[in-house]
């Protein structure tokens, strides 16, 4: 089973990223800061992570910078309430697999994680 990770300060957004991705077959894990969310790190290695970019405390960036000091290879895509421009920072940019912007739904989530090979397992992607 693949594991999903959502960050966000937001507990509805995370409750509903769990309620959409579930019954997709994910392990849905949540954090609702960029400091839960390292620390849970610690003890969970996702394949995915979808992460809020406007938090108190540590931004979505911040976050992000701080993961790939120990995972260089799991896609990110970021929460936002606006869309990103390259003037935020072309190289973060680069980092992330995707964004998705608020207001979001089911479809939107499960699309991004259909660009990430394997996500759903190479039995289902054949079948839809």
């Amino acid at each position: 089973m693949k594991k999903i990770l959502i960050v966000d300060d937001e507990r509805e957004i995370t409750h509903l990223v769990k309620k959409f991705l579930e019954p997709e077959g994910f392990e849905v894990y949540t954090a609702n800061s960029g400091k839960e969310a390292l620390e849970l790190l610690e003890s969970i290695t996702p394949d995915f992570i979808f992460l809020d970019l406007f938090m108190p405390g540590m931004s979505g960036w911040d976050v992000l910078r701080e993961i790939r000091k120990k995972l260089k290879d799991v896609p990110v895509a970021m929460l936002t309430v606006q869309p990103l421009y390259e003037s935020m920072g072309r190289e973060e940019v680069e980092e992330i697999a995707d964004y998705i912007t608020k207001p979001f739904d089911r479809v939107d989530l499960i699309e991004t994680l259909r660009q990430v090979p394997g996500m759903f397992g190479k039995d289902r992607d054949e079948q839809e």
